[in-house]
Formats: C-alpha cells, structure tokens, sequence
C-alpha cells in the first residue's frame, strides 16, 4: 500500500520514521512524511492523489470536508489516537467503501496519572508556590488534602477507570457515572454509580472522561458546574467542547471553585483573551496528558492497523453506529 501522512510533525518524525515507516517498509508498505496543515483543503485533496491510505496524526484538526470524497482509491484512513470521529466523518466513510482505524487504548495509564497530577497541582497550589518562590516571596496559601474527600469521575472508559483506582489507593471516596452502565466492567470499580447531578452536587472534586460526540457536547453545563460546592475542583483531560466552559471560567473569577486543572483546549494553542489567566488556582497544561514515552506506542499501533488490513484482517475498526 502507498499511505501518506499530510499532517505530520517534527516533534514527532523519529519516532514515526523509527516505528512506523521502516516497520511498513519491511512489510513491503511504503509511507510517505509531509509536515503540512490541513487549512488549504485544495492542497491536502491534491497532496493525497494517488494513495491508498492516509495516516492522521489529527494534531491540526479534522480532514476537509470533501476529502474522501475526492481521493479516488482511498481505502483506508489510519487515525492516531481514540477519538477518530473528531478528525473524520465516520458515516461519509463507510458510505464510500473507506474503512477507518484508531486506537482505542495507547495511553490511558498515562491521561490517567495527568488527571491525578492536575488534581494534585491545583489541591496543593503547586503552580502558585513556585510562582511565589521563583518571584522571591514567601507565602503559605491554604491547600487541601485529597485523601478522605470525595472524587467525582465522569466517564468509565479505560482511563476513568484508572483514574478511579488511583483515587482509591489515595485513600479518596469514589463516585462515578457514564452514559451506558456497564454492569460487569463497574462490578470490579471501587466507589459506586449515582446520577450525574448527584456526582456534581455530592463530590469534592471532579475529573472529566468523557469522549466528545454530539450527544456530549457542553454536556457539563451551567447548572451541572453550578451545583459544586464552592470549595470544588475540576479537572478536564478530556475534551473542551463537553464543558460550559464560559460558565466555568465564570465560577473561578468568582471565586465559586476552589480551582480547575485543563489540559484541552478547543482550539489548540488556545486565544489567551479568552482565558482567565488571572486566576491563580487555574492550572493549565497543553494537551500533554498522553505525552509519556510508554504512550508513544500509539504511533505504532496506528502503523500496525495499515498492515493488519493490507493484510485483509482489518483491526480496531471505527463504525459510525458506535459513536
């Protein structure tokens, strides 16, 4: 097969070149590296002419909209990362024939112990004491200790389960919920399942793991976030978009929240204009939750999905009717 990467990035080129393109070399596949954006939709449609396969790395957003409609040949699109309906249209898809492929667990031991991090580094003021100590000054503000206070996690896919039993082991109470209930995978989580306004209302902090579809969309709205107490952490790894996030910001210059820890962005760098950056007890990260060497396997993963379906056994398939 001929694949072509368009929207490829330094920062990532070695390790693709190391466990992506030479490994599909060696199966007799050849990968093509462009560092391009997807903004020219004209330039993108005429950069993949002639290839069978396109590797996203979805760093800068979705394909355009009439790109797989216009690359005739196109078989196969190989999506890096969890959240393939976010960069491709799914149903377009398969309505063509295309068959779509990510990879659904790379990283969630990694997203899991950031969402901890952020948890911490907002409980214990950690930005705001090096911004003290770095400044020459010497105050002590008031933290909060985690163990024995209360964790909400909204979503039980494979990283809020681990998020779960971090929480756990750290001595915190557990509340959680999910849009399906999954009794066999929840019957081995420590905490237990409560309705949604109940997890917001009840818990002491929250941290959000929830995939961004339609039906997700500002799904923590004003009333939810409303309903934290005032003393109330937030933490989102996961999607910017499932978050009221004017209402949120709203809370924090209040001083409604204890504080937030964000490491998405809708709009990745996010406009500082339209961030409160005079709040001290927000801690903001960029998109980093899955940067660890370990997760770096997606690369790979997404590498060995092209041979899996050259080879007419096609794996970690996406389907449109389980978005």
């Amino acid at each position: 097969m001929k694949i072509v990467c368009i929207d490829g990035e330094s920062q990532y080129a070695d390790i693709v070149r190391r466990d992506v393109i030479e490994p599909l070399a060696a199966a007799g596949h050849q990968l093509d590296w462009f560092e391009e954006r997807f903004d020219d939709a004209e330039a993108t449609i005429a950069r993949a002419q002639g290839y069978d396969a396109v590797y996203i790395i979805g760093d800068q957003g979705p394909l355009p909209q009439a790109f797989l409609s216009s690359v005739p040949g196109l078989s196969l699109v190989s999506f890096v990362g969890t959240g393939a309906h976010r960069f491709v249209d799914v149903a377009e898809a398969e309505s063509l024939g295309i068959t779509v492929t990510n990879v659904p667990d790379f990283a969630s031991r990694s997203v899991a112990e950031h969402a901890i991090a952020l948890l911490f580094a907002v409980a214990r003021r950690v930005p705001e004491g090096d911004h003290i100590v770095r400044a020459g000054e010497w105050a002590k503000h008031q933290g909060v200790k985690l163990s024995g206070r209360t964790l909400g996690v909204v979503g039980t896919g494979a990283i809020g389960r681990e998020v779960i039993r971090i929480a756990d082991a750290l001595g915190m109470h557990v509340l959680y919920w999910n849009r399906t209930e999954r009794p066999e995978i929840e019957a081995e989580l420590p905490g237990r399942r409560v309705a949604l306004d109940e997890l917001f209302r009840a818990s002491d902090a929250v941290s959000l793991h929830l995939t961004h579809t339609p039906e997700t969309e500002r799904l923590i709205s004003a009333e939810l976030l409303s309903l934290l107490s005032p003393g109330a952490i937030l933490v989102n790894t996961a999607r910017d978009e499932i978050v009221d996030r004017d209402a949120l910001f709203a809370l924090l210059r209040e001083g409604q929240l204890f504080g937030a820890g964000i490491d998405v962005f809708e709009s990745e760098p996010p406009a500082l204009a339209s961030i409160p950056l005079d709040v001290p007890n927000l801690v903001m990260t960029p998109h980093i939750g899955f940067h660890t060497d370990e997760a770096d396997d997606v690369f790979a993963i997404a590498g060995r999905n092209i041979v899996s379906f050259a080879a007419g056994t096609p794996v970690n398939v996406v389907s449109s009717t389980a978005l």
